[in-house]
């Protein structure tokens, strides 16, 4: 679906910021994982230097594939039937997903398994290899948790919208929230830990709470779209029933939304 022209929630320009500090140690740490591999291969070092990647480069891949979509645009993907209206994360992400997971479960024990007999080309103590080897286990245990929980799932989560109900899943959990609880829909949560997330559509519960729905643009084109759709439906309760047949894919591809405060 082509970008919308509908206007950016305001508050959406404050949300998400990553910290300058942040960056630089990413940044860092990408540049040693990539110049460590280059040396290991330098000095013919090749098996050391396919664990290395595969073990310490491939989170970056996912990273990778996070910026893809949510700075690239989202590949919208979206059905409706008589269940409601449900969308899934552009697909590069979750096949990202799955990749990195695929790769460290076999790659973190092994780099484990032989850094702690000595028998990969890098210098460090007997305290560090003991010390990386049981995180690189933890780290294989993680790995295969959460694959098993994305194949159970059939994916990396999704938002799924009925007449009656929101649900928000992601690979290890499904939230619910009633229409009917939701008194207000927001730009920006109450919190700046909330807003960390990035752009989201805030659901305020009747009970004081708060529900936030981040990273709308993996799901659609910059985000815009859902967000208003999530609007409009709150405003517009007897709209829903739309939700459950062809009319709100065509309402959602027209991005004919109640845009008033």
């Amino acid at each position: 679906m082509p970008e919308l022209r509908l206007p950016e929630p305001g508050n959406w320009a404050r949300t998400g910021k990553v910290a300058l500090p942040l960056k630089v140690v990413l940044a860092v740490a990408f540049c040693y994982v990539v110049v460590r591999g280059l040396v290991a291969v330098y000095e013919g070092s090749y098996l050391t230097a396919v664990l290395w990647w595969a073990t310490l480069g491939t989170p970056f891949l996912l990273v990778a594939a996070y910026l893809a979509v949510a700075v690239g645009g989202a590949r919208q993907r979206v059905s409706s039937d008589s269940s409601g209206l449900t969308f899934r994360p552009d697909k590069r992400l979750s096949v990202g997903y799955f990749v990195v997971m695929a790769m460290l479960i076999p790659a973190a024990p092994l780099f484990a398994v032989l850094l702690s007999r000595g028998e990969l080309d890098l210098s460090t103590t007997r305290g560090i290899q003991i010390a990386v080897s049981v995180a690189f286990w933890a780290l294989a245990l993680l790995a295969v948790v959460a694959l098993a929980a994305g194949i159970r799932r059939g994916g990396t989560g999704y938002l799924k919208f009925t007449p009656t109900r929101i649900e928000i899943a992601d690979v290890l959990k499904t939230r619910v929230v009633q229409w009917n609880d939701v008194v207000d829909v927001r730009d920006v949560a109450s919190t700046t830990t909330a807003n960390q997330g990035g752009k989201a559509v805030v659901l305020c519960l009747r009970e004081g709470t708060e529900e936030v729905v981040s990273g709308l643009p993996l799901y659609v084109p910059k985000g815009v779209a859902l967000y208003w759709l999530v609007r409009h439906y709150w405003k517009h309760p007897e709209h829903r029933d739309e939700l459950v047949d062809s009319r709100a894919p065509r309402r959602l591809t027209e991005g004919k939304f109640d845009l008033s405060a």
